[in-house]
């Protein structure tokens, strides 16, 4: 898919998946007026990311 067929994006600016104001995950990002129920704060994502990896996010290093 390229840059110009992914949906453009400005209610979460932290959301994980924006990216430039571009919904990386998403194809339609229309929710009938509702919030995206997708959205999710990247450093929320890093965090999980890190409990699940023991505190490991990026191979054997600690961040």
């Amino acid at each position: 898919m390229s840059r110009a067929e992914m949906q453009r994006c400005g209610t979460h600016g932290d959301c994980f998946a924006n990216r430039g104001g571009v919904c990386t995950c998403l194809k339609d990002n229309d929710f009938g007026g509702r919030d995206c129920p997708f959205y999710k704060p990247e450093d929320t994502v890093r965090k999980e990311q890190r409990r699940r990896n023991g505190g490991m996010a990026h191979g054997h290093r600690k961040v």
